[in-house]
């Protein structure tokens, strides 16, 4: 009687990967899957989320200048609770982030992994740790290093149907949109060119140039008009209502695209849906033909099959048609 070799043998037994492993592949799962896929992740993201609003409210509330000095003090705990929350979670995602299946190497992987967008984002904010030490007295960068946190809220939403739809309309959209902006800035440009020569001699300290006319342009053409910089001749006056209404015309064309290309992107998705699950039923009664040439279901059956195939299949045309 043969006997297998103990190095065959040990080869054949698959080994449990070391806890160490399993743990930092655990970490990278749950800090890099998204919400929907997996409850704990989900949970970890809703948690973090809390404290990156909560770190905003509070350095908002913060730059109050009568607060009491007990509440201040809490806040400024709070704050502190929130940025050691964040760099416990910058931490371990570059440490966990080596259990990626694309990732190949150690510090090569890790350096390509930390000047990702949203690692800046994560240690920009974490910067305020160590801010005071460096700049002790700078209390106004301070509190822009503390709020720029708010922006790691973009890792969690970059999934979201959404904000994906949204993108989608803005690359199809992005030709008009793009000549929208072109001219809207000649607008700027021209209408600036022709109050600098129309209001100079009647406001030379108002319109002394044409940049500085571009002030008035800008606030005209947006519609905003803080009135620190109006024309007082009758042309000006009416270049200025001919510059308004232009503005209120250019500014409302992108709105209109932008919602036409929503509607258009909402109705693929629709089209798409009906269409794939037309295409499902169909596949599947193929697959049940198949199976009655080959002797494996009989008459009967077949035709029982067919009756709870094609009913689903016409109620999701149905409910496309009536969609529509």
């Amino acid at each position: 009687m043969m006997t297998e070799n103990p190095a065959q043998q040990t080869q054949e037994i698959p080994r449990n990967p070391p806890r160490y492993d399993r743990i930092k592949t655990r970490v990278n799962t749950i800090l890099n899957t998204y919400p929907n896929e997996e409850r704990t992740a989900r949970l970890v993201r809703y948690f973090l989320a809390s404290f990156i609003l909560a770190n905003t409210i509070s350095v908002v509330i913060s730059t109050i200048p009568d607060l009491p000095l007990s509440f201040r003090t809490q806040l400024f705990g709070l704050i502190s609770v929130c940025l050691f929350v964040f760099a416990i979670e910058y931490i371990l995602r570059l440490w966990s982030c080596t259990q990626n299946p694309t990732f190949t190497g150690r510090f090569k992987d890790r350096l390509r992994y930390a000047t990702g967008i949203y690692m800046i984002i994560d240690l920009i904010s974490i910067i305020p740790i160590i801010f005071p030490f460096a700049f002790p007295k700078d209390y106004s960068m301070l509190h822009i290093f503390r709020l720029l946190s708010i922006f790691k809220l973009v890792r969690y939403t970059r999934h979201s149907d959404a904000l994906q739809l949204m993108n989608r309309v803005f690359f199809k959209k992005r030709e008009i949109i793009s000549f929208l902006v072109i001219f809207l800035v000649f607008e700027i440009l021209f209408a600036s060119t022709v109050m600098y020569i129309v209001e100079n001699a009647a406001q030379p300290d108002k319109f002394s140039s044409i940049p500085a006319a571009m002030w008035w342009a800008a606030m005209t053409v947006t519609t905003v008009g803080y009135g620190d910089i109006v024309p007082i001749t009758p042309l000006g006056k009416t270049i200025t209502g001919m510059v308004t209404i232009g503005g209120v015309l250019l500014l409302a064309l992108p709105s209109a695209i932008l919602a036409a290309g929503f509607m258009e992107e909402r109705q693929k998705e629709r089209t798409s849906q009906n269409h794939y699950g037309t295409e499902a039923g169909i596949s599947l009664l193929e697959r049940v033909g198949n199976l009655k040439e080959r002797g494996l279901i009989n008459e009967e059956e077949f035709e029982e099959y067919k009756t709870l195939i094609l009913p689903r299949t016409r109620e999701h045309e149905e409910e496309g048609e009536d969609k529509k």
